[in-house]
């Protein structure tokens, strides 16, 4: 069964779904035509919407109902020259599978799927199973959640596995307690009505470069710390004994996160941990800036545009309405004459706090020991998986946060892998769990 899920694997990442770039549109629908077809082979009742595949099989009258959630978009693979292999054909080195979308989330959906498959193959499923899945993940789509919520009444779900992270360390795999959040903005400055030749009109024109810049160095202090007013008000600092676990763990060390990011120095917050940084405080970065002339050699033009984009990690108790007029109304105070601007908003996702005192967890624990030979830890996640708060609200699922990758895979990196091993365990982990909530 190896080589046909390695096969599985490989078929579907050589489907290039960036969901972020419109000339994509046809893949992403090819990868999620695949997916489909092979729910469909199997028995599921199936029904589709823009962006989402809901699919069904309820065999075990009396049984739990597991829900598994997955998407098969992916980032773009930008910057391609620091590939080593073509990011959407495949290569397996050292145990690694090379490509984009390895570990986040095909690897990830496709070993939840081949658990299924093979649980077919014996008979069927010892559960009821239902499948949630997007292609959307990675531009914060609304498409799953709205139709989560438009439909939660015919969606019942006891048990929600969400398989989109990955292990504190080889050999530690981790049980999610808490998600971050998302607030992704463009900033776009304008300030003259075209461009203008710095040399007629320098030292008068409003240049929105100029502007953009001192509106970004205005958000965040050098110490990481964010200047937007009421930005930290809300935050819900993790409890004592989280922080003491933590300590606990590998993860967080210095070394091994230098190592891992390839950088020279951390930043952020030196009165926090950088395991505290990552997981339970909020952040900002700035992704991307573009406008005026950026080709080789020189243009002397003040442009008339500017853009930038950037992003808020945020968690609980944050609620991303609030920042994101606080945001609004801290711009206006950082804008030089001139010039206007506007936020426009890209994604929003609120954090989500998730329970791990049900049964779901405990076979989880019971399913991980036995796949992979080690119990997991309790943590927190940096990212976001904007879907889970419909599924936790509007389905009241118990939530099974988790994930298969490694810390060094290179999620939305250049040359994104994902061990072979760990796909192969994670196939177990899915049949372990399945059986183990039908004992409960």
């Amino acid at each position: 069964m190896a080589a046909a899920a390695d096969e599985a694997l490989f078929e579907l990442l050589r489907i290039p779904s960036i969901s972020a770039l419109p000339e994509h549109a046809d893949d992403v629908e090819r990868a999620r035509q695949l997916v489909v077809d092979r729910l469909r082979r199997l028995g599921f009742e199936i029904e589709l919407a823009p962006g989402v595949i809901s699919a069904e099989w309820m065999g075990r009258p009396g049984k739990p109902v597991l829900g598994i959630y997955g998407h098969y978009d992916v980032q773009p693979p930008d910057p391609l020259d620091l590939w080593e292999t073509p990011p959407f054909e495949p290569t397996v080195r050292d145990g690694y599978v090379y490509a984009r979308g390895a570990v986040d989330n095909k690897g990830q959906l496709v070993a939840n799927l081949m658990a299924v498959e093979g649980a077919f193959a014996e008979g069927g499923p010892p559960v009821n199973v239902r499948f949630l899945i997007e292609g959307e993940e990675e531009i914060g789509g609304r498409s799953l959640p709205d139709f989560v919520r438009a439909n939660a009444e015919r969606l019942p779900t006891d048990y929600m596995s969400l398989i989109d992270g990955y292990f504190v360390a080889p050999g530690i795999p981790s049980l999610i307690t808490a998600l971050r959040g998302l607030l992704y903005v463009e900033i776009e400055v304008t300030g003259p009505a075209v461009d203008l030749h710095s040399g007629m009109f320098g030292g008068v024109a409003p240049n929105p470069f100029n502007s953009l810049v001192w509106m970004l160095a205005g958000l965040k202090d050098r110490g990481g710390r964010v200047l937007i007013p009421g930005f930290y008000d809300s935050w819900r600092a993790p409890t004592k004994e989280e922080i003491e676990s933590w300590s606990k763990l590998p993860y967080g060390e210095e070394a091994r996160l230098l190592a891992t990011m390839g950088a020279r120095a951390l930043e952020g917050e030196s009165d926090f941990t950088p395991i505290e940084r990552i997981w339970a405080r909020p952040t900002l970065d700035v992704h991307g800036i573009r406008g005026g002339f950026i080709g080789e050699g020189q243009k002397t033009v003040i442009p008339s545009q500017a853009l930038a984009k950037v992003s808020m990690r945020l968690v609980p108790d944050q609620d991303p309405e609030e920042i994101l007029a606080s945001l609004r109304s801290h711009l206006s105070t950082l804008a030089t004459p001139g010039v206007s601007f506007e936020v426009r908003v890209m994604s929003m996702t609120r954090p989500v706090l998730c329970g791990v005192d049900h049964p779901g967890v405990a076979a989880a624990r019971r399913a991980y020991a036995a796949a992979f030979g080690s119990e997991p830890v309790l943590a927190r996640e940096g990212g976001s998986v904007p879907v889970s708060l419909e599924l936790q609200e509007a389905l009241g699922a118990k939530m099974i946060v988790s994930g298969f990758g490694l810390p060094d895979d290179g999620m939305h990196s250049p040359n994104e892998r994902f061990s072979l091993d760990q796909f192969h365990r994670g196939i177990e982990f899915t049949e372990r769990l399945m059986h183990e909530l039908a004992a409960d």
